[in-house]
């Protein structure tokens, strides 16, 4: 009897454990802001406590404001198009979605680089600093998925060394082979060589979300492929992303 008693407390452990939030939020979480060129759109996804009514209110950049569409008509309302993405263990990963006009969408299209700095605000809250990472329409590769992996298989268009891969806006790692083998930067490629860039934990921070590869020479040219992530955040996920923030920033 003793010993099922026990097996029902760990069980009801376990249970609270999973379900209950240990970390408080003294700020949204950002967790991806994208510009994309075939929606015309800028997305901002970001975890909050499930009864935190705050919304998005402005994203800046230098002196432009950009602005979600309102239930009342007023600039500093609340949002109509607020989605909420997941809800796990008393927090909410949630989703708004800013419209751009053309005039807006060439404004994006105009800047020099693929990440913009900017300024992100929500009702009650200071302006968050963070990155928007710019997604183009024609830089989307073909992959392979296995499993929880996906794979993107770069070839080289000329003889080049690679001097660095990276990438942007995503809470993803990235590993690379060659024929199999570990791969070691810098990495000298001839015309038509490959390299297996695999991208692990592909978990959708947004409803559209992109990862979005960085591929520098030595010569400093560089190469972008941006790569739709599949996977959905797995249970637990949004506790694990606030404990680790809250214990950055202690």
């Amino acid at each position: 009897m003793k010993k099922w008693i026990i097996i029902l407390l760990a069980i009801i452990a376990v249970g609270v454990y999973l379900t209950w939030p240990k970390e408080s939020l003294e700020k949204p979480i950002i967790m991806s802001t994208q510009f994309n060129e075939v929606t015309k759109t800028l997305a901002v996804s970001y975890i909050v406590d499930h009864d935190d009514d705050t919304y998005l209110m402005e994203i800046a950049h230098d002196t432009i404001g950009f602005y979600p569409p309102r239930t009342d008509g007023n600039w500093d309302g609340k949002t109509n198009s607020t989605q909420v993405l997941a809800a796990q263990n008393g927090y909410e990963l949630r989703e708004d979605i800013v419209e751009l006009t053309d005039d807006q969408l060439v404004y994006f299209l105009s800047q020099e680089g693929r990440t913009l700095s900017i300024q992100i605000s929500f009702e009650d809250y200071p302006p968050i600093e963070t990155i928007l990472v710019l997604i183009l329409d024609d830089e989307t590769p073909v992959v392979t998925k296995d499993e929880e992996t996906l794979r993107y298989t770069y070839t080289s268009p000329k003889d080049v060394t690679i001097n660095l891969i990276g990438h942007y806006d995503s809470v993803a790692t990235i590993s690379f082979k060659q024929d199999g083998d570990e791969v070691v930067f810098p990495l000298t490629l001839a015309q038509g060589d490959t390299v297996d860039i695999f991208i692990h934990e592909p978990y959708k921070l947004s409803s559209k979300n992109s990862l979005l590869l960085e591929i520098t020479t030595i010569e400093n040219q560089s190469f972008w492929k941006n790569i739709l992530m599949t996977e959905p955040i797995p249970e637990g996920y949004l506790k694990q992303i606030v404990k680790e923030t809250n214990a950055q920033n202690e």
